[in-house]
């Protein structure tokens, strides 16, 4: 590796190995060391203030099949988000309720598993059938299961159903503390290869859907630059296990001997959707029929499908 502005070269091991221009490398000519691993085509660095060895075994999975050429390419996108702390986007994990009021879907099934250092959503969803934009869309089913392996990278498998045609996604969500209000949020999409189709079209499908979970997760974000943090929040049942996710989220900010087995102790929870369901589907059926009196279409659903993560 050498550096752009005077082409000192450094070597694995941190120290300074040439200066094309100088007859003799400074002694003190060294830098930090950081561990590293590839996962899923991306370079992993291991940062710990405390100075351990690399916990490889806390590394996030390789998928399987992305070696051999099952999946597309990777579809990249990022977003800096200043005023909010990264902490509001983990927040997302137990939060079924705002998948109806921002992003128009039925979430029909919800459950947080939390356990050492992941933290899991299983979800199962609809489109709602009076919104456009967002994920509704009465024709779109999804299953999916989110998972955090630490406090910043996310793997989330989606199963879609549109219209009958099931596509694989894959979405990793991976974020960057950048100041105490601010992230740099990346999210890559890769899309198995469905069978018969040619790369060109199975990468176009890539990016429509990349495009898709982009426009989403800016529904996310324009919630995260506007609203005051509370750290205490009211909360009913089913506004899931809010404060057990920042319990679990927590072991990431102390030192290792500050760890705590409720941190890292086995948790589940299911959130009971019948009767957000029953007001929901109610209050969509009477938005259906006031649209067709009122002959307003404006929010009928139009175009591609949208898609749901665990965000």
């Amino acid at each position: 590796m050498a550096c752009p502005f005077h082409d000192w070269r450094w070597g694995g091991d941190g120290r300074c190995k040439q200066i094309p221009y100088a007859r003799r490398v400074p002694l003190r000519a060294r830098t930090q060391r950081y561990e590293t691993a590839i996962v899923n085509d991306q370079l992993l660095v291991w940062h710990d203030p405390e100075g351990s060895a690399a916990d490889r075994d806390i590394l996030p999975p390789q998928l399987p099949g992305l070696a051999e050429g099952e999946y597309t390419r990777w579809v990249w996108n990022a977003e800096h988000i200043d005023g909010s702390h990264c902490r509001e986007l983990i927040d997302n994990v137990v939060d079924m309720a705002h998948f109806y009021y921002v992003h128009f879907a039925f979430p029909t099934s919800f459950r947080n598993v939390f356990e050492d250092h992941t933290a899991t959503q299983f979800m199962e969803s609809k489109g709602r059938p009076d919104k456009a934009g967002g994920y509704g869309d009465a024709e779109l089913f999804l299953k999916s299961e989110a998972t955090y392996y630490g406090p910043a990278y996310m793997i989330n498998w989606l199963d879609t159903d549109y219209k009958g045609f099931r596509t694989e996604v894959v979405l990793v969500n991976c974020h960057v503390p950048t100041g105490p209000d601010s992230f740099l949020l990346q999210y890559g999409i890769t899309v198995k290869k469905p069978e018969g189709l040619d790369d060109k079209t199975a990468d176009y499908i890539a990016k429509k859907y990349a495009t898709m979970f982009g426009e989403g997760f800016l529904q996310d974000v324009h919630i995260w630059k506007n609203k005051v943090p509370v750290q205490n929040p009211l909360l009913c049942e089913e506004d899931g296990p809010v404060y057990q996710l920042r319990r679990w989220y927590e072991q990431f900010y102390v030192d290792v001997a500050d760890v705590r087995p409720e941190m890292r102790d086995r948790f589940e929870f299911e959130v009971d959707t019948t009767k957000a369901n029953e007001f929901w589907q109610a209050e969509v059926a009477d938005n259906l029929r006031r649209m067709a009196e009122e002959g307003d279409q404006g929010d009928a659903p139009a175009g591609d499908p949208q898609i749901m993560s665990g965000t």
